[in-house]
């Protein structure tokens, strides 16, 4: 997934859209928390965005009627 195209981008969007996740946080806690934000988008900066590996699973059912 791509979170922006550097790492203040990614920044300015998580918090954006995720930002309301520091809501409760005492002052220190909520420091902490965009510290470890930063860090983790700036490892993922690939210089062409910000990106995170993902994966997701599609499950297909159908109902089967023995008659």
């Amino acid at each position: 997934m791509r979170f922006g195209p550097d790492a203040e981008g990614a920044y300015e969007f998580v918090l954006g859209v995720m930002g309301w996740m520091l809501e409760g946080l005492d002052d220190a806690r909520r420091v902490q928390a965009l510290d470890n934000l930063r860090v983790s988008l700036a490892a993922h900066d690939t210089g062409r965005g910000v990106f995170y590996e993902s994966a997701t699973w599609t499950i297909h059912a159908i109902r089967w009627e023995s008659r």
